[in-house]
């Protein structure tokens, strides 16, 4: 699920190093076979571009949503596979991330209880990425500000990744899965990889546990690896030799992302994160449990605690308590 991050970082700081400015998953598994991961295909182009919002004051925190497209869905290529809450905090510096798991059971605004991404589809005469803002922000975690949103795909994912050279990333263990369109095979120890091996590494799984444990964060093993992968980007670009690939990332940049930042914002924030490490990176727990409801298996959400808790780490107000009698 800190694939769509990890890509927004690798573009904002190499964007932001080419120019000069004053300032600055719920992925799908097989649970019953080990390592497994859904891989999709490469897509050219997600979706058409999105208008570009008023800038905020970048002094203060900000939220992104960050998206990774279903793109084995070709003719619903809009589809959110990946929808992750970031909460940037110029002053600390510090990344906060909420993945929030595909299959919520959620109220859509006018259409009645759905799965969250199905507010991103095409299921929705009106779906897409403002209906699935409303969702979160009134369904989920009323008060909500979304100050932007990055719109990317796993393709999307490993063309920054090979345009910015590769990572270097000391691999924990051996990692293998082979599938009819996936093929992951990475040995133990410190390599350099390119854009679909990073991509290996950071959504291989070694057990049927799933991203979430018992959906209350408690398998750290895949999401720890890919805030790894974070900090790993972030050096590579900080490599002198990037310095000359740049024009090669701001087009793959370009050609896989899609924003409703300006240029200028992008840059900005890439000047105030360039040193962002992985101590940095606060992943937040998304507490719920997986529950079959009329057949179909959703993610129900610990409602109290996501407004209570969650909610007051991205700028909500908790909720007032009820009078007692």
């Amino acid at each position: 699920a800190l694939l769509a991050i990890t890509a927004l970082l690798a573009g904002v700081v190499a964007v932001s190093r080419a120019v000069p400015t004053t300032s600055v998953t719920g992925d799908t598994v097989n649970p019953s076979v080990p390592g497994a991961v859904d891989h999709p295909p490469p897509v050219q182009r997600m979706v058409p571009p999105i208008p570009l919002q008023p800038e905020p004051d970048l002094n203060k925190p900000i939220n992104i949503l960050l998206l990774g497209a279903d793109s084995r869905v070709t003719s619903d290529p809009g589809r959110a596979d990946t929808i992750m809450l970031v909460r940037l905090d110029p002053v600390t510096k510090h990344v906060r991330l909420l993945s929030l798991p595909r299959d919520t059971r959620v109220t859509i605004p006018g259409h009645g209880v759905n799965k969250l991404n199905q507010a991103s589809s095409g299921y929705y005469r009106d779906g897409g990425t403002s209906l699935l803002i409303d969702t979160i922000t009134t369904d989920l975690l009323p008060g909500l500000r979304i100050d932007y949103t990055v719109k990317t795909d796993f393709a999307g994912f490993a063309a920054i990744i090979d345009a910015l050279g590769g990572v270097t990333i000391d691999v924990e263990e051996r990692m293998y899965y082979k599938a009819v369109d996936v093929l992951i095979d990475l040995r133990p120890g410190v390599q350099h990889l390119d854009g679909e091996q990073a991509l290996g590494y950071a959504r291989f799984r070694m057990d049927a546990v799933g991203d979430f444990g018992t959906w209350s964060g408690e398998d750290h093993g895949r999401v720890e690896r890919q805030k790894k992968l974070v900090a790993a980007v972030i050096d590579q670009t900080k490599d002198v030799r990037t310095l000359l690939r740049l024009p090669a990332v701001i087009r793959a940049v370009q050609a896989v992302v899609t924003t409703d930042m300006s240029f200028n914002v992008m840059a900005r924030i890439g000047m105030t994160y360039k040193d962002v490490a992985e101590k940095d990176v606060e992943l937040v727990p998304f507490t719920g449990m997986p529950q079959y409801v009329d057949g179909v298996s959703y993610v129900i959400p610990n409602i109290d605690v996501l407004r209570k808790t969650t909610g007051p780490l991205f700028g909500v107000a908790a909720p007032s308590e009820p009078p007692s009698n």
